[in-house]
């Protein structure tokens, strides 16, 4: 009986490795499936990542491009207002010609009147909420170069760029920043771009037109 029952114990035993070979390899199976899983979602990552940092590169091209249409929108509105001062000029100098002078200066400035509203619609239209025109009044400090500074009533001083577009008027006639001299009344108006208060109209009264 001892001997009839050994190849039955046998075959039990071959059996029952077979089936943890089975599951053995089942295990790996699904390991490598999760390897695999796991692989691909890392891969989605990365991908996920370098497509935010392209987002945020050209997040900051957009603010620069911001920066310069602020810029260029401030340089438009100041020689608008250079351009209208000597508007008024050319209209003095009008009323002191012959009337043919005056009714070809009439048409020249109805001309110009005409291109200015367009260019101030247009200037409108494009106006970001963020560069509002502020104003400062007080006196001269100092005005020479591309920079004028002026203390204010409440004696802050304020530094003010002054560019090419800037429209400069001393006793009420066009002049140059070097013309202004200290201690004048002042009277400006400015918009702040990228942190930098730049002069759109300086109006300056010297000292002795004003006694």
């Amino acid at each position: 009986m001892w001997i009839a029952s050994l190849p039955l114990a046998l075959g039990c035993a071959m059996l029952g490795g077979g089936e943890k070979d089975t599951k053995k390899s089942e295990t790996r199976t699904v390991q490598e499936q999760a390897h695999q899983s796991l692989q691909r979602a890392a891969e989605a990552q990365k991908r996920a990542a370098d497509e935010q940092a392209k987002v945020e590169k050209l997040q900051q091209e957009v603010t620069q491009k911001q920066k310069e249409l602020a810029d260029a929108q401030a340089r438009l509105k100041a020689q608008i207002a250079k351009a209208e001062q000597a508007q008024r000029d050319a209209q003095e100098a009008k009323r002191q010609s012959d009337q043919e002078a005056s009714q070809l200066q009439q048409q020249a400035s109805q001309k110009q009147r005409s291109e200015t509203q367009q260019i101030q619609q247009l200037n409108q239209e494009q106006q970001q909420t963020w560069t509002q025109e502020k104003s400062v009044t007080g006196r001269v400090l100092q005005a020479q170069g591309d920079k004028i500074e002026v203390r204010t009533p409440g004696q802050d001083v304020l530094q003010l760029q002054v560019t090419d577009s800037t429209a400069v008027r001393v006793n009420g006639q066009l002049a140059s920043v070097s013309q202004i001299q200290p201690g004048s009344e002042v009277r400006a108006s400015y918009q702040v771009v990228d942190g930098q208060p730049k002069a759109l109209v300086i109006d300056a009264t010297s000292k002795a037109s004003g006694q």
